[in-house]
């Protein structure tokens, strides 16, 4: 069957279900538009600017419950329909008509398109100082905190973590690194969430006013000190695959203090100040980065 036939069929049933779905005519445009709006709201932007235009392909589609997903296989990004002006699937609809809970899962799937990116272009002369060091990070804590973590087939956050069953597990170097993707895109989409439900997400310049930040902090001490900030992986034999398609990271393997500060100012858009004062205020007293650290590496 050739590509237009297999298309045209797609097509038609797309139609005959009253379901539209497909790519963005104006793909490149929009992920411009897309990256000029999350700046004007004061959210992250810098990280999408250097994602270069005709990498990412967009697509909306009528998605189960969730706003966006993404698939490095041929770099889609595809958005729930409603997210679209008037559900036709051509433009996003303003960003500031979308709640905060979408616009965290957005940012959640927008950082594996940078994660993506990074991976794709390291090595290269377009790739810039901010991808090279996240990128080089990433391969060395992939090698030595992703490589033997506690895992279950349940997510924490589903139930009770402190109750739940896990076992210990070697993790081969592709699970590994799509453990820490997911673990660090949990992080970005709860620390988007979190500054919209905490700030005037309408007026980027009362942001971190102190009582503000406090607030920030205190959610982050309580989400870090319980380990929810976790991500999973599925597993590379496809048998094992059939019974258990994920493996959720166990809360001792959350995300560290370090992490933490790397994302906050190389994806997050926070300076360097504010990326110590963080990982400051979540580390333990005696120093150490914290409950769910697995020590230097």
């Amino acid at each position: 069957m050739t590509s237009a036939i297999r298309g045209l069929l797609l097509l038609l049933l797309f139609i005959t279900s009253g379901v539209w779905a497909g790519q963005v005519p104006d793909s490149q445009g929009e992920w411009a538009r897309l990256t000029r709006e999350t700046a004007k709201m004061g959210l992250p932007s810098r990280f999408l600017r250097l994602v270069p235009v005709e990498f990412v392909k967009l697509e909306f589609a009528d998605l189960k419950n969730v706003a966006a997903e993404y698939h490095p296989e041929g770099h889609r990004m595809v958005f729930h329909l409603n997210l679209s002006e008037g559900g036709r699937g051509t433009r996003f609809r303003p960003l500031r008509q979308i709640g905060n809970q979408d616009l965290a899962t957005i940012y959640h799937e927008l950082f594996h398109a940078y994660f993506d990116y990074a991976e794709f272009a390291s090595g290269t002369p377009t790739m810039i100082p901010q991808g090279t060091r996240l990128h080089t990070e990433a391969k060395r804590l992939a090698a030595c905190r992703y490589t033997v973590v506690e895992v279950g087939p349940i997510s924490p956050q589903k139930g009770a973590p402190r109750k739940a069953k896990f076992e210990k597990r070697r993790l081969i170097e592709r699970e590994a690194w799509d453990a820490l993707n997911e673990t660090w895109g949990v992080f970005v989409g709860w620390a988007v969430w979190n500054k919209l439900e905490v700030t005037n997400r309408f007026n980027p310049a009362l942001r971190w006013r102190w009582d503000v930040l406090e607030e920030f902090l205190e959610r982050l001490e309580a989400a870090y000190t319980d380990g929810e900030l976790t991500g999973y992986f599925e597993p590379a034999n496809q048998d094992e695959r059939k019974g258990i398609p994920r493996w959720y990271l166990a809360p001792g393997n959350a995300i560290s203090a370090p992490e933490i500060a790397l994302l906050l100012e190389v994806i997050l858009d926070e300076s360097p100040g504010m990326a110590k004062l963080v990982a400051s205020w979540i580390a333990s007293p005696d120093g150490k980065t914290g409950a769910v650290a697995l020590g230097d590496c």
